[in-house]
């Protein structure tokens, strides 16, 4: 049986926030209903707050060149990749500050799990991010630190969904340079008249149903 290796933070480990709790939940369909969609066998590898640097660390132990026949790697790196440690800028936000992952290195270390998938045989596919509610997201990251101080660093609420759109457009770039077939997993959000229903209350995460759309995107790209 063909294989299928998913390697993301937690858009696509399937992480959720509940309506009502604000508790984050796990969507438990992925595995299988990729598996039913695809016919192959599909181990999802993607880890909760994973950077690109996690990401090469995971695919380095859970891929060796022993397996066997080569999977299809999926990647989707970035969310992590661009934010900041927000207490630290509510505690002072005249400091001068770098996100997780500076862009450069983003790019050498997305270019980096690109190759070794590669070198092993393994066909590559990278998904882009899926789009943010800034003023949802500028409400969680500020619950218990000041809403105030971290605005000023930013300069406006916008700021949040400009900056995760210059890294969603690097990995579209990157999938762009090494060849790799992109998974578009934000287009369907950002034209979708029910946004609102697909984005979890954190602003970052899909819904159940935002989880569904993405599981359809990607075994119509895998089948093709």
């Amino acid at each position: 049986m063909k294989r299928i290796l998913i390697f993301g933070d937690s858009i696509l480990r399937g992480v959720y926030v509940e309506e009502q709790t604000h508790v984050h939940r796990l969507y438990r369909e992925r595995t299988a209903s990729l598996a039913a969609s695809t016919g192959c066998g599909v181990t999802n590898c993607s880890v909760m707050g994973a950077t690109v640097a996690t990401g090469e660390e995971l695919l380095r132990r859970k891929f060796q060149p022993e397996d066997g026949d080569a999977p299809t790697v999926i990647f989707e790196y970035g969310g992590n990749d661009c934010d900041y440690k927000w207490q630290d800028i509510s505690e002072n936000p005249e400091g001068d500050y770098s996100p997780n992952t500076p862009a450069d290195r983003f790019a050498a270390g997305y270019g980096k799990c690109i190759e070794y998938a590669k070198s092993l045989g393994s066909r590559v596919f990278l998904c882009n991010l899926v789009p943010l509610d800034a003023g949802r997201y500028i409400e969680w990251i500020s619950r218990n630190l000041s809403k105030e101080n971290i605005l000023s660093w930013l300069g406006d609420t916008s700021m949040l969904y400009r900056w995760q759109e210059y890294y969603n457009r690097t990995a579209e770039q990157i999938a762009a340079k090494y060849g790799c077939p992109l998974i578009d997993i934000r287009s369907p959000f950002l034209c979708s008249h029910s946004y609102s229903g697909l984005l979890s209350p954190d602003g970052i995460h899909p819904t159940v149903e935002g989880h569904r759309v993405i599981d359809g995107l990607i075994a119509e790209a895998i089948r093709v």
